[in-house]
């Protein structure tokens, strides 16, 4: 859920404006799952889910949020055609990446009227009351979050922060178009790693900003700060009480980045949850939980109210680079340790792991691959570093010129950095390893003779891409393990087949030993 422009439109509704919201991401990926893109290019997906949208809406104002640079060209293409649908729209930019570039996108996009700095929820109002005023320019030049072609440039411009969370008005969830798609088709409810549910009804909901942390890839603070705020558990609950009363969702995903940052609110939130609804929910929380403040007790209380998989956010397995590069500065150790205590739980973990930071060498990122080896987590997702505008990272990629290729076309699991310690190709090649070998042939499931869990993994995996030789050979060896006899021959043939299709799947069979039998 694009949870940022629900609490966005939420506002603009209460103080009167009518709100329209579409998921131009969302159509993307529908598009990409059901073959669309076969037969048209991005232009026509423009044309067919953007401008004829703007066309049926005839807004007079659109909005346009932006998470990272990574949809920076996305970006540029949307105000484009906005602007010939209808020349005198003004188009207003806001979000991650506009925030963090706003003098880059201002200096080069004419077709951007205004970008708004930080949490928009405050200014956006403003500036569509003052849209029409004959001195809008200079009353622009004035704001400290708002910016414009004529005033880009000023050094008294700041990112927006709400002090009070609790004075916003609650997310717009019932403007989306087919809600319920949201709700029934979560990709976070069903990621790799999760304990696999087919009914939920999943929401999102966000109960705090800011993370006081100091990592060195991250960007978030372009625009939530790094001063913690909260809601309190009032409205937390009242905004899960009406979607529970509106939607009948059984499922509650915790967008933020320091959700138990507080120990006792934490406890207070499990408590009050338990207390109204018992065992109605499975929580999850995309951005991970903070492994260093869990302990058993705090366990113990995210296990009753739903937790049943956790994802860490450990990024490397080398604790030079944990200290001196990334500055997160996880004790390994100790992560190992919490781990220990989430399986006393009975809980899944998932682990998030980052290899290609600029200073990291090639043998510090085969330290984060042992390290995941070890680490006893039930899936380890390993990312190519994308340096996110904003970072300090990414001004290092800049200072440097370590950024290679075309930057709008970087995204996440793409190498886009050549630097004195690495090329891209040798970081795509350890990534590309370290999936196989951590997630299929050392695959925990498997190693525990969970069968049954190894084989949902592994057909989960076979639905989106029926041509992964390794996600064939999982199966195999679950089926096997359950003794399903005929089941593992037609696996077999089909792993075989696989095998057989082209040179690429010959050689990975051979590098990695894979036994067709």
């Amino acid at each position: 859920m694009p949870l940022g422009i629900l609490y966005i439109a939420g506002t603009l509704r209460k103080v009167g404006y009518e709100v329209h919201i579409y998921d131009l991401h969302r159509a993307f990926f529908k598009c990409r799952e059901s073959g669309y893109f076969l037969f048209h290019d991005l232009e026509n997906f423009f044309q067919d889910h953007f401008v004829n949208i703007l066309r049926s809406i005839r807004p007079d104002v659109l909005g346009i949020g932006s998470l990272f640079n990574v949809s920076s060209s996305s970006v540029s293409e949307m105000a484009r055609w906005a602007r010939q649908v209808n020349p005198t729209m003004s188009i207003i930019m806001g979000g991650h990446y506009p925030s963090n570039q706003y003098k880059a996108i201002l200096k080069k996009e004419e077709a951007c009227d205004y970008i708004i700095l930080g949490e928009a929820e405050e200014p956006f109002p403003w500036l569509l009351d003052h849209l029409h005023d004959p001195d809008i320019s200079d009353i622009v030049a004035e704001h400290p979050n708002i910016v414009d072609q004529h005033c880009y440039r000023a050094e008294h411009k700041t990112k927006a922060i709400v002090e009070n969370l609790d004075d916003l008005a609650p997310p717009a969830y019932d403007l989306l178009p087919d809600v319920d798609e949201y709700l029934e088709k979560s990709l976070h409810s069903q990621r790799m790693g999760s304990q696999l549910f087919s009914k939920t009804r999943a929401a999102a909901i966000c109960s705090s900003r800011g993370c006081p942390m100091q990592c060195t890839f991250c960007a978030a603070h372009g625009v939530h700060g790094r001063k913690y705020r909260m809601h309190s558990l009032d409205y937390i609950m009242d905004s899960i009480d009406w979607l529970v009363q509106k939607y009948d969702i059984n499922q509650i995903l915790i967008e933020d980045d320091m959700f138990n940052l507080r120990k006792e609110r934490t406890i207070a939130f499990c408590e009050r949850l338990v207390g109204k609804y018992g065992a109605r929910f499975s929580l999850e929380f995309p951005n991970g939980l903070a492994c260093w403040i869990l302990d058993d007790e705090v366990v113990g209380h995210l296990k009753k109210a739903g937790l049943r998989t956790i994802t860490f956010a450990i990024e490397s397995g080398s604790q030079y680079v944990q200290k001196h590069i990334i500055k997160k500065n996880l004790d390994l150790n100790l992560v190992s340790e919490k781990v220990k205590v989430l399986r006393k739980h009975g809980i899944n973990v998932r682990a998030f792991f980052i290899v290609g930071f600029i200073g990291e060498t090639l043998a510090q990122m085969k330290e984060t691959v042992q390290y995941a080896l070890t680490l006893d987590a039930d899936w380890c997702e390993i990312k190519i570093l994308t340096p996110l505008a904003g970072s300090e990272m990414y001004e290092l990629a800049v200072k440097h010129n370590y950024l290679s290729g075309d930057t709008n076309e970087h995204v996440y699991g793409r190498s886009c950095l050549n630097t004195p310690e690495f090329a891209a190709q040798q970081v795509k090649e350890i990534q590309y390893d370290a999936n196989i070998r951590i997630n299929f042939l050392n695959n925990k499931q498997l190693r525990d003779k969970n069968y049954d869990e190894a084989e949902k993994t592994f057909g989960s995996i076979l639905k989106n891409y029926p041509n992964h030789i390794f996600a064939q050979w999982g199966l195999l060896q679950a089926l096997k393990g359950q003794q399903k006899d005929q089941e593992a021959r037609l696996a077999l043939d089909r792993l075989v087949a696989l095998a057989q299709e082209n040179k690429r799947n010959r050689e990975v069979i051979k590098k990695y030993n894979i036994e067709l039998s």
